[in-house]
């Protein structure tokens, strides 16, 4: 292989590596996200069934 073919495959490999980690945080990020939103529906949940009057079954 020559200088130039591995230069390439370095800057492919580098910026895979980059979007990798920018990509892993912004994931971690909507996890957090989706779990806050679960809890917040949960919350909304419990208020409207304690305002309708009515029971959970399970």
């Amino acid at each position: 292989m020559d200088m130039e073919t591995i230069a390439i495959i370095l800057t492919i490999a580098g910026t895979g590596i980059g979007l990798w980690r920018v990509l892993e945080g912004s994931l971690r990020e909507i996890r957090r996200d989706v779990g806050d939103l679960r809890e917040r529906m949960a919350r909304i949940e419990g208020l409207f069934e304690g305002f309708t009057g009515r029971q959970t079954s399970g």
